[in-house]
């Protein structure tokens, strides 16, 4: 790996960079950053955690310091990653006076208006807050001329693509540079309507499991919460992620949790920038040991030293599998990953969603409508497609489908 004091750009850069600890530059950062700063729009496929935030970040406060840049626009697909993406580009220019602002949903527009109108270098952005800036003409879209789409395939899953497309137009930036944990599928699309001679850069995927020991917890009934909550006791004092499939049951085990004395705290999509923010420094200051997570901490957020991942509810897909144990053994460190699987899972549709086991009469979590034990038929989980689910979610049946070519089975049933 190249030392950053074998690069080529300004002292003030590299005093900065020198005193956030950055000695050696990853492959992402090796390889992308003499590209971005000639001018060349840049295709990374790139994992969580390979430094591409620095890469991206370094070359264009370079560019900017050199007056071949005016303004850069960073999309990021979460508030928490846009959040993580301007304080790291702001560490990076400590000593450059160059400024790195952000703006994301959940809080209040006016202070993000009073910021844009003021003197910035970076805009680190989530797409729809983004537009209703725009729509208020809080400032030119036409000032920057670089966007970043950051983690462009998360983007494109959470269905931001109109957003996207819509943001393109209205910038037209003169370079555009897109890293993503994929290139294929919507992300090769919009790379080849809106990315004109591209440099590609491929970065070998994260070796996922080298320092992880992997194991399988089968259950049945309501064996599930004693199960988990055997392990929270062995793994007593350690950091701990849990990962559930939805936001109403990540408040409700996090409430069940915490009724048994544990320290816990949540995390979803749901819960306001503050209360995601107060949780998130919770869990990582040690106040709380335990966070309960819907698939928002998958990816995008810098949490470290996490000793153990629990998949209480089974992830949607290997890719998603990957991402959630990722969170541990990282930094050459040892971790551990658990993963929840019931009894009877080899017969079954993997796939399906599996419910937790409640009271008769207790609104189960993730269902509009009547409390479990209701007649009333059409229950769905928010969210997600109907097709394919008929009557009662207790009784439902699911309609034969193609296997994916990437199955989370070949993961679970490995360990």
């Amino acid at each position: 790996m190249t030392n950053f004091e074998n690069i080529a750009f300004s002292g003030k850069l590299k005093k900065a960079i020198k005193r956030i600890g950055y000695r050696k530059a990853t492959e992402v950062q090796e390889k992308t950053i003499p590209l971005i700063i000639r001018g060349k729009n840049v295709v990374s496929k790139s994992f969580t955690g390979s430094g591409k935030t620095a890469a991206f970040g370094i070359a264009l406060s370079e560019r900017i310091l050199q007056g071949k840049s005016n303004a850069v626009l960073v999309l990021c697909p979460t508030r928490e990653l846009a959040l993580q993406v301007s304080k790291e580009i702001s560490q990076i220019n400590a000593s450059t006076g160059l400024k790195a602002i952000v703006v994301y949903g959940g809080h209040n527009m006016s202070d993000e208006t009073a910021a844009l109108r003021k003197r910035f270098d970076f805009l680190c952005a989530t797409p729809g807050r983004l537009l209703d800036h725009i729509s208020r003409r809080a400032f030119n879209p036409r000032m920057f001329d670089t966007v970043v789409l950051d983690e462009a395939d998360r983007m494109l899953d959470m269905g931001f693509i109109a957003d996207i497309k819509d943001i393109l137009g209205k910038v037209r930036p003169d370079h555009t540079h897109l890293f993503s944990a994929t290139l294929t599928g919507e992300v090769a699309k919009l790379i080849e309507r809106h990315i004109p001679e591209f440099e590609e850069v491929l970065i070998h995927d994260e070796i996922v499991g080298i320092n992880i020991f992997e194991k399988r917890v089968t259950f049945s009934g309501r064996d599930k919460f004693r199960h988990l909550l055997e392990i929270l006791e062995r793994n007593a004092g350690e950091r701990v992620l849990v990962f559930v499939s939805t936001k109403r049951y990540a408040d409700l085990l996090n409430s069940q949790l915490k009724d048994k004395g544990f320290k816990a705290t949540s995390i979803h999509g749901g819960k306001s920038q503050k209360g995601r923010e107060i949780s998130l420094n919770n869990f990582k200051s040690g106040r709380k040991n335990i966070l309960i997570a819907t698939d928002v901490a998958a990816r995008g957020l810098q949490i470290d030293d996490i000793e153990c991942v629990v998949n209480y509810d089974r992830p949607r897909d290997a890719d998603t599998y990957k991402h959630r144990i990722g969170r541990t053994g990282r930094m050459g460190k040892k971790g551990l990953a658990i993963t929840f699987v019931p009894e009877d899972a080899r017969s079954r549709d993997f796939w399906a969603d599996e419910q937790p086991a409640f009271q008769r009469g207790q609104r189960r979590p993730g269902f509009r409508g009547r409390p479990s034990g209701g007649q009333r038929s059409g229950f769905r989980q928010p969210g997600r497609p109907q097709t394919g689910f008929h009557g009662n979610p207790l009784t439902r049946r699911r309609k034969s489908r193609p296997r994916k070519s990437s199955d989370v089975n070949d993961y679970i049933y490995r360990i």
